[in-house]
């Protein structure tokens, strides 16, 4: 395998067709001097690498947003059905999370304890606020 490139152009001087093969070798038919294709190669292949950190960085910030609002949606929709007297019903896994529930209690109501805390919490907010029936 090799990292090849069409044209590179750095610091003022361009190097056309050039690349490392996986061995360390330089592929450079043209002639140009290989200490500069070798450092004008690494410092382009190092500023991709940095390019592609940024990237995935960027994604798993955008992707731990995304799991929040997930979440949140879950709650709200678990806390609506709630209100309305329409329960969750029993599971094996937690309607928000998703984990496998453990103990009956938890079981019995389809929300594990950590994710109880949020519903119930939001339940009891919401309780003065409801019409009485």
């Amino acid at each position: 395998m090799k990292m090849m490139y069409g044209v590179i152009s750095r610091d003022g001087k361009t190097f056309n067709d050039v690349g490392i093969y996986s061995d360390g070798t330089l592929h450079n038919p043209n002639g140009y001097p290989d200490d500069e294709v070798r450092a004008v190669f690494l410092k382009v292949e190092a500023e991709r690498q940095e390019r592609i950190r940024e990237r995935r960085a960027r994604g798993a910030k955008k992707a731990v947003e995304t799991r929040k609002q997930r979440r949140e949606k879950k709650i709200y929709e678990v806390v609506k059905r709630m209100m309305a007297d329409d329960p969750i019903g029993r599971g094996f896994c937690c309607a928000i999370c998703g984990r496998l529930l453990e103990d009956p209690q938890s079981r019995e109501r389809g929300i594990g304890p950590e994710c109880w805390q949020d519903i119930i919490g939001l339940v009891e907010a919401a309780r003065p606020l409801r019409p009485p029936a």
